[in-house]
Protein backbone atom coordinates (compact mmCIF):
# COMPACT_ATOMS: atom_id res chain seq x y z
CA UNK A 1 0.00 0.00 0.00
CA UNK A 2 0.92 3.62 -0.38
CA UNK A 3 2.05 5.58 2.61
CA UNK A 4 2.79 9.33 3.59
CA UNK A 5 5.66 8.18 5.83
CA UNK A 6 7.43 10.94 8.01
CA UNK A 7 11.42 10.03 9.10
CA UNK A 8 11.84 13.15 10.46
CA UNK A 9 11.01 17.04 10.89
CA UNK A 10 9.65 18.19 7.89
CA UNK A 11 10.76 15.11 5.54
CA UNK A 12 7.83 13.52 4.99
CA UNK A 13 7.62 10.70 1.97
CA UNK A 14 5.50 8.78 0.09
CA UNK A 15 6.52 4.96 -0.52
CA UNK A 16 5.00 1.79 -0.90
CA UNK A 17 5.08 -0.26 2.22
CA UNK A 18 3.83 -3.46 3.07
CA UNK A 19 -0.57 -3.74 3.96
CA UNK A 20 -0.93 -4.33 7.51
CA UNK A 21 -2.24 -7.30 8.75
CA UNK A 22 -5.31 -7.13 11.15
CA UNK A 23 -4.34 -9.35 14.55
CA UNK A 24 -7.35 -10.52 17.18
CA UNK A 25 -9.43 -8.23 17.81
CA UNK A 26 -8.41 -5.76 15.14
CA UNK A 27 -9.79 -4.34 11.64
CA UNK A 28 -8.60 -3.55 8.47
CA UNK A 29 -9.79 -0.09 7.24
CA UNK A 30 -9.43 1.33 3.45
CA UNK A 31 -9.01 4.88 4.18
CA UNK A 32 -11.35 6.84 2.40
CA UNK A 33 -11.16 10.42 4.20
CA UNK A 34 -8.34 11.83 6.59
CA UNK A 35 -8.09 15.46 7.30
CA UNK A 36 -5.18 17.15 9.01
CA UNK A 37 -5.11 18.54 12.18
CA UNK A 38 -2.89 21.27 14.19
CA UNK A 39 -1.48 18.12 15.88
CA UNK A 40 -0.35 16.66 12.93
CA UNK A 41 1.41 19.87 11.78
CA UNK A 42 3.09 20.53 14.94
CA UNK A 43 4.62 16.94 14.50
CA UNK A 44 5.72 17.59 10.69
CA UNK A 45 7.81 20.72 11.48
CA UNK A 46 8.89 19.70 14.99
CA UNK A 47 7.13 21.94 17.17
CA UNK A 48 6.45 19.00 19.24
CA UNK A 49 8.35 15.79 19.82
CA UNK A 50 7.49 12.27 17.91
CA UNK A 51 9.16 8.89 17.20
CA UNK A 52 10.59 8.57 13.84
CA UNK A 53 9.45 7.02 11.43
CA UNK A 54 5.44 7.30 11.36
CA UNK A 55 2.59 7.64 9.44
CA UNK A 56 0.72 10.84 11.22
CA UNK A 57 -3.23 11.48 10.90
CA UNK A 58 -6.09 10.41 13.31
CA UNK A 59 -8.70 12.31 11.94
CA UNK A 60 -10.30 9.43 9.68
CA UNK A 61 -13.26 7.40 8.11
CA UNK A 62 -13.44 4.49 5.73
CA UNK A 63 -14.46 0.86 4.57
CA UNK A 64 -14.09 -2.24 6.85
CA UNK A 65 -12.21 -4.77 4.43
CA UNK A 66 -10.39 -7.60 6.66
CA UNK A 67 -11.68 -8.73 10.45
CA UNK A 68 -9.37 -10.31 12.70
CA UNK A 69 -10.15 -12.92 15.03
CA UNK A 70 -12.62 -12.74 17.63
CA UNK A 71 -13.94 -8.99 15.99
CA UNK A 72 -17.94 -9.41 15.80
CA UNK A 73 -19.20 -6.20 16.36
CA UNK A 74 -18.08 -4.93 12.49
CA UNK A 75 -18.18 -7.07 9.12
CA UNK A 76 -16.65 -6.11 6.10
CA UNK A 77 -17.92 -2.99 3.97
CA UNK A 78 -19.03 -1.34 6.80
CA UNK A 79 -18.49 2.29 6.68
CA UNK A 80 -16.91 3.96 9.65
CA UNK A 81 -15.06 6.12 11.75
CA UNK A 82 -12.77 5.53 14.10
CA UNK A 83 -12.26 6.77 18.37
CA UNK A 84 -8.36 7.25 17.89
CA UNK A 85 -7.44 7.10 21.40
CA UNK A 86 -5.58 3.93 23.03
CA UNK A 87 -5.86 3.58 26.77
CA UNK A 88 -5.08 1.08 29.36
CA UNK A 89 -8.34 0.61 30.40
CA UNK A 90 -7.23 -0.23 34.41
CA UNK A 91 -6.51 3.34 35.89
CA UNK A 92 -8.02 5.01 37.98
CA UNK A 93 -9.01 7.26 35.23
CA UNK A 94 -10.03 4.55 32.83
CA UNK A 95 -12.14 3.16 35.72
CA UNK A 96 -13.95 6.33 35.66
CA UNK A 97 -14.14 6.32 32.31
CA UNK A 98 -11.94 9.60 31.36
CA UNK A 99 -10.18 8.09 29.20
CA UNK A 100 -8.43 11.20 27.68
CA UNK A 101 -6.89 11.45 31.32
CA UNK A 102 -4.95 7.71 31.06
CA UNK A 103 -1.11 8.51 31.87
CA UNK A 104 -0.65 5.43 29.46
CA UNK A 105 -2.74 7.03 26.54
CA UNK A 106 -1.55 6.30 23.11
CA UNK A 107 -2.83 8.05 19.41
CA UNK A 108 -3.57 7.01 16.65
CA UNK A 109 -0.73 8.68 13.89
CA UNK A 110 1.55 9.86 16.85
CA UNK A 111 -2.05 12.15 18.45
CA UNK A 112 -0.43 11.17 21.51
CA UNK A 113 2.47 9.40 22.97
CA UNK A 114 2.48 8.41 26.31
CA UNK A 115 2.00 4.87 25.17
CA UNK A 116 3.24 3.20 22.24
CA UNK A 117 3.58 4.75 18.96
CA UNK A 118 0.72 3.93 16.66
CA UNK A 119 0.62 4.78 12.58
CA UNK A 120 -2.04 6.67 11.21
CA UNK A 121 -4.39 7.04 8.75
CA UNK A 122 -2.02 9.05 5.89
CA UNK A 123 -2.11 5.85 3.97
CA UNK A 124 -4.79 3.82 1.95
CA UNK A 125 -4.60 1.63 4.81
CA UNK A 126 -4.95 1.36 8.68
CA UNK A 127 -5.05 -1.29 11.87
CA UNK A 128 -7.40 -0.32 14.62
CA UNK A 129 -8.69 -1.62 17.42
CA UNK A 130 -12.17 -2.83 16.46
CA UNK A 131 -13.43 -1.69 20.29
CA UNK A 132 -12.58 2.10 18.66
CA UNK A 133 -14.79 1.48 15.41
CA UNK A 134 -17.81 3.95 15.39
CA UNK A 135 -19.97 2.77 12.28
CA UNK A 136 -21.14 5.61 10.29
CA UNK A 137 -25.15 6.22 9.94
CA UNK A 138 -26.16 6.81 6.02
CA UNK A 139 -26.80 9.91 6.11
CA UNK A 140 -22.92 10.35 6.83
CA UNK A 141 -20.53 10.69 4.12
CA UNK A 142 -16.55 10.04 4.27
CA UNK A 143 -15.44 13.34 4.55
CA UNK A 144 -17.89 14.32 7.20
CA UNK A 145 -16.75 10.79 9.12
CA UNK A 146 -13.32 11.99 9.09
CA UNK A 147 -14.45 15.63 11.05
CA UNK A 148 -16.35 13.63 14.39
CA UNK A 149 -12.99 13.55 15.62
CA UNK A 150 -12.43 17.06 15.70
CA UNK A 151 -15.98 18.25 16.88
CA UNK A 152 -16.10 15.62 19.72
CA UNK A 153 -12.77 17.43 20.77
CA UNK A 154 -14.39 21.01 20.49
CA UNK A 155 -17.39 19.58 22.31
CA UNK A 156 -15.28 18.56 25.24
CA UNK A 157 -13.88 22.32 25.42
CA UNK A 158 -17.67 23.32 25.04
CA UNK A 159 -19.07 20.97 27.75
CA UNK A 160 -15.93 22.09 29.77
CA UNK A 161 -17.04 26.09 29.56
CA UNK A 162 -20.63 24.95 31.40
CA UNK A 163 -22.06 27.62 29.14
CA UNK A 164 -25.65 27.97 29.72
CA UNK A 165 -28.78 29.45 27.65
CA UNK A 166 -28.99 33.14 27.50
CA UNK A 167 -24.99 33.42 27.84
CA UNK A 168 -22.60 35.95 25.85
CA UNK A 169 -19.27 33.80 24.98
CA UNK A 170 -16.17 34.39 23.38
CA UNK A 171 -14.12 32.32 21.43
CA UNK A 172 -10.63 33.30 20.48
CA UNK A 173 -8.89 31.85 17.54
CA UNK A 174 -11.47 31.28 14.50
CA UNK A 175 -9.20 28.33 12.98
CA UNK A 176 -10.98 25.12 12.38
CA UNK A 177 -11.79 24.24 15.91
CA UNK A 178 -12.64 27.88 17.06
CA UNK A 179 -15.64 27.39 14.25
CA UNK A 180 -16.63 24.65 15.70
CA UNK A 181 -16.57 26.13 18.75
CA UNK A 182 -18.90 29.04 17.89
CA UNK A 183 -21.42 26.73 16.37
CA UNK A 184 -21.73 24.38 19.34
CA UNK A 185 -21.90 27.50 21.50
CA UNK A 186 -24.92 28.85 19.41
CA UNK A 187 -26.43 25.51 19.47
CA UNK A 188 -26.76 24.93 22.97
CA UNK A 189 -28.29 28.16 23.38
CA UNK A 190 -25.45 31.41 23.39
CA UNK A 191 -27.21 34.45 23.35
CA UNK A 192 -24.01 35.71 22.29
CA UNK A 193 -20.92 34.99 20.50
CA UNK A 194 -17.68 36.77 20.36
CA UNK A 195 -15.05 35.54 18.30
CA UNK A 196 -11.92 37.29 17.85
CA UNK A 197 -9.11 36.34 15.45
CA UNK A 198 -6.28 38.56 13.67
CA UNK A 199 -7.22 37.08 10.07
CA UNK A 200 -9.89 38.62 7.71
CA UNK A 201 -11.16 35.50 5.94
CA UNK A 202 -11.81 33.46 9.43
CA UNK A 203 -13.61 36.51 10.85
CA UNK A 204 -15.93 35.81 7.73
CA UNK A 205 -15.87 32.57 8.72
CA UNK A 206 -16.97 32.96 11.67
CA UNK A 207 -20.03 34.97 10.75
CA UNK A 208 -21.11 32.51 8.53
CA UNK A 209 -21.22 29.70 11.67
CA UNK A 210 -23.46 31.93 13.54
CA UNK A 211 -20.31 34.31 15.30
CA UNK A 212 -22.68 37.80 16.23
CA UNK A 213 -19.62 39.98 16.82
CA UNK A 214 -15.91 39.37 15.28
CA UNK A 215 -13.14 41.56 16.33
CA UNK A 216 -9.41 42.08 14.96
CA UNK A 217 -7.29 41.72 18.18
CA UNK A 218 -4.51 43.88 16.42
CA UNK A 219 -6.36 46.76 15.58
CA UNK A 220 -9.44 47.32 18.13
CA UNK A 221 -9.37 46.97 22.26
CA UNK A 222 -11.25 43.48 22.25
CA UNK A 223 -11.62 44.70 26.41
CA UNK A 224 -13.49 47.20 25.16
CA UNK A 225 -15.88 45.15 22.75
CA UNK A 226 -16.32 42.82 25.68
CA UNK A 227 -17.67 45.52 28.01
CA UNK A 228 -19.47 47.13 25.22
CA UNK A 229 -21.42 43.56 24.56
CA UNK A 230 -21.52 42.79 28.06
CA UNK A 231 -22.53 46.25 29.30
CA UNK A 232 -19.54 46.24 31.65
CA UNK A 233 -19.84 42.48 33.36
CA UNK A 234 -17.63 40.62 30.94
CA UNK A 235 -18.54 37.13 29.18
CA UNK A 236 -20.07 34.32 30.76
CA UNK A 237 -17.34 31.53 29.20
CA UNK A 238 -13.60 31.82 27.52
CA UNK A 239 -12.58 29.89 24.96
CA UNK A 240 -8.77 30.04 24.53
CA UNK A 241 -8.82 28.42 21.19
CA UNK A 242 -5.32 29.39 20.18
CA UNK A 243 -2.25 27.34 20.94
CA UNK A 244 1.53 28.37 20.79
CA UNK A 245 3.57 30.69 22.47
CA UNK A 246 0.74 33.29 22.82
CA UNK A 247 -1.61 31.06 24.37
CA UNK A 248 -0.12 31.86 27.71
CA UNK A 249 -0.41 36.12 26.95
CA UNK A 250 -4.17 35.22 25.80
CA UNK A 251 -5.07 32.91 28.94
CA UNK A 252 -3.99 36.05 31.09
CA UNK A 253 -6.39 38.29 28.73
CA UNK A 254 -9.32 35.84 28.80
CA UNK A 255 -9.28 35.76 32.84
CA UNK A 256 -9.90 40.20 32.49
CA UNK A 257 -12.57 39.40 29.79
CA UNK A 258 -14.61 37.01 32.05
CA UNK A 259 -17.23 37.62 34.30
CA UNK A 260 -17.65 37.05 38.20
CA UNK A 261 -18.24 33.33 38.06
CA UNK A 262 -17.70 32.53 34.92
CA UNK A 263 -15.11 30.27 33.01
CA UNK A 264 -11.94 30.16 31.22
CA UNK A 265 -10.91 27.44 29.29
CA UNK A 266 -7.68 26.28 28.07
CA UNK A 267 -8.53 24.40 24.82
CA UNK A 268 -4.86 24.36 22.96
CA UNK A 269 -1.64 23.25 24.28
CA UNK A 270 1.38 26.05 24.51
CA UNK A 271 4.67 25.27 22.62
CA UNK A 272 7.03 26.13 23.47
CA UNK A 273 6.60 26.27 27.35
CA UNK A 274 5.86 29.71 28.37
CA UNK A 275 4.14 30.64 31.94
CA UNK A 276 1.55 32.77 32.10
CA UNK A 277 0.70 35.63 35.03
CA UNK A 278 -2.40 36.12 35.89
CA UNK A 279 -4.31 38.06 39.35
CA UNK A 280 -5.40 35.43 41.94
CA UNK A 281 -7.81 38.36 43.05
CA UNK A 282 -9.78 37.39 40.26
CA UNK A 283 -10.48 33.87 40.63
CA UNK A 284 -10.99 34.63 44.55
CA UNK A 285 -13.19 37.81 44.84
CA UNK A 286 -14.29 36.99 41.33
CA UNK A 287 -15.37 32.94 41.83
CA UNK A 288 -13.69 32.71 38.61
CA UNK A 289 -12.72 29.26 37.07
CA UNK A 290 -9.86 28.47 34.45
CA UNK A 291 -10.48 24.45 33.06
CA UNK A 292 -8.88 22.23 30.69
CA UNK A 293 -10.10 20.80 27.99
CA UNK A 294 -7.84 17.66 26.38
CA UNK A 295 -8.96 15.28 23.38
CA UNK A 296 -12.31 13.80 24.70
CA UNK A 297 -14.25 10.55 26.20
CA UNK A 298 -16.08 8.06 23.92
CA UNK A 299 -19.11 9.06 25.13
CA UNK A 300 -18.86 12.46 23.81
CA UNK A 301 -17.55 11.11 20.40
CA UNK A 302 -20.81 9.32 20.31
CA UNK A 303 -22.42 12.63 20.86
CA UNK A 304 -19.82 14.21 18.40
CA UNK A 305 -21.70 11.80 15.84
CA UNK A 306 -25.06 11.99 16.81
CA UNK A 307 -24.97 16.01 16.31
CA UNK A 308 -23.74 15.40 12.61
CA UNK A 309 -25.80 12.41 11.82
CA UNK A 310 -29.38 14.03 13.46
CA UNK A 311 -28.25 17.42 11.14
CA UNK A 312 -27.84 19.25 14.19
CA UNK A 313 -24.88 20.69 12.61
CA UNK A 314 -24.04 20.79 9.40
CA UNK A 315 -20.37 20.33 8.76
CA UNK A 316 -20.81 19.56 4.76
CA UNK A 317 -18.45 22.81 3.76
CA UNK A 318 -15.85 22.65 6.71
CA UNK A 319 -13.52 20.94 4.03
CA UNK A 320 -12.37 23.78 1.74
CA UNK A 321 -9.30 22.02 0.02
CA UNK A 322 -8.66 17.95 -1.11
CA UNK A 323 -5.44 16.86 -1.88
CA UNK A 324 -4.73 13.27 -2.96
CA UNK A 325 -2.12 11.01 -0.58
CA UNK A 326 0.46 11.38 -3.49
CA UNK A 327 0.01 15.41 -2.82
CA UNK A 328 0.27 15.53 1.30
CA UNK A 329 2.64 18.03 1.38
CA UNK A 330 1.05 20.60 -0.77
CA UNK A 331 -2.03 19.96 1.97
CA UNK A 332 0.30 20.53 5.00
CA UNK A 333 1.33 23.51 3.05
CA UNK A 334 -2.14 24.99 2.98
CA UNK A 335 -2.68 23.81 6.67
CA UNK A 336 0.74 25.94 7.42
CA UNK A 337 -0.83 29.14 5.77
CA UNK A 338 -4.28 29.02 7.25
CA UNK A 339 -5.84 29.85 3.87
CA UNK A 340 -8.43 26.97 4.49
CA UNK A 341 -10.75 25.50 7.04
CA UNK A 342 -10.22 21.69 6.89
CA UNK A 343 -7.55 20.14 4.56
CA UNK A 344 -8.13 16.68 3.19
CA UNK A 345 -6.52 13.73 1.94
CA UNK A 346 -8.23 11.49 0.07
CA UNK A 347 -5.86 8.64 -0.43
Amino acid sequence: MKAAVLYTVGCLRVVDIETPKPGPGEVLIEVKASTICPTDLRKYLGHTSITFPIILGHEFSGIVTELGEGVNNVAPQDRVTVFPIYSCGTCRYCREERYNLCNKLSGIGGAVELGKKLNGSFAEYIVVRAENIFKLPENVDFEEGALIEPLAAALRGIIQSNVKPGDISLVMGAGPMGLLQVMLLKKMGAAKVIVSDPLPHRRKWARKYGADVTVDPYTEDLGEIVNSETDGYGVDEVIVSVGGSIEAELISQALKFTSKSGTVVVFAGTWPLKYTTIDPNLIHYGERRIVGSFLYTRSIFERALRLVASRTLNLSDMITHRYPLERIEDAFRVVYSREGIKVAVLP
